[in-house]
């Protein structure tokens, strides 16, 4: 089976300053991949290039084998990629209900005909019980929680999660791994998550890809991952 998400030689540049050179990357249907490697390796520029959030200088993504390289990124959301971001991106005015709303009304579905699958999702995050606060008021976590939502809520094929435990306790951490599993198996959705959490890592990815200053140093099993010596010098230095 080919693969849902192919990313090839990716290249993007700004100004005089090279962020990633040359980058592969592929995504199966269901899989969770972990884009791991230190600050500053090119792990959020990557997932920018694939959402749409970021232009690349060079090479070419594609989703189910059709070119998306051009294709601007509220395209590439209704054809399946959604994300969330380092530091949620909600409306903190409005209450958790309404931030998951937005998210069905950006991909063109009538809010009218949607109650019960917001409903659902707000039950399954275990936040309905908060859905008419308003998010700025809720702990960190819970805003976590909400922006999962609104970026599940349209059923997407890829969920593209950028440092979804940072912040997070071990407890809520703990409830991240079991909720990521769990829209794998329950969506057949495919996920991308980056985090600094190894913990997270090792315990709910398929493959790791490790990048450091903006290339591909490894790619496969997490357990092999530490066992090699250029990944152990980019987080420790070397020697």
């Amino acid at each position: 089976m080919p693969p849902l998400l192919t990313a090839k030689r990716i290249v993007k540049r700004f100004g005089g300053v090279t962020a990633l050179t040359g980058v592969d990357l592929e995504l199966a249907e269901g899989e969770i991949l972990g884009l791991i490697g230190p600050n500053g390796s090119g792990k959020t520029t990557l997932v920018n290039c694939l959402s749409g959030v970021l232009k690349i200088d060079e090479g070419g993504v594609s989703l189910r084998e059709r070119k998306i390289t051009r294709t601007p990124r509220t395209r590439r959301a209704r054809a399946g990629m959604a994300r969330t971001f380092q530091s949620p991106r909600l409306f903190t005015e409005l209450s958790v209900r309404e931030n998951v709303e937005v998210g069905l009304n950006a991909l063109g579905h009538r809010r009218s005909g949607a109650r019960g699958r917001v409903d659902a999702l707000l039950r399954r995050l275990d936040i309905s019980d908060v859905s008419r606060q308003v998010v700025s008021s809720l702990p960190y976590g819970y805003q976590r929680r909400v922006e999962i939502a609104r970026a599940l809520v349209g059923d997407p094929l890829i969920l593209l999660l950028d440092e979804p435990a940072a912040g997070l306790n071990d407890f809520e951490t703990a409830e991240l791994r079991a909720l990521l599993l769990e829209i794998r198996r329950e969506n057949s959705c495919a996920i991308i998550v980056i985090d600094h959490d190894m913990n997270l890592i090792m315990n709910v990815s398929d493959r790791v890809q490790v990048l450091d200053e903006g290339r591909v140093i490894f790619m496969g099993d997490p357990r092999d991952a530490f066992k090699q010596q250029e990944v152990v010098e980019a987080y420790l230095g070397a020697g």
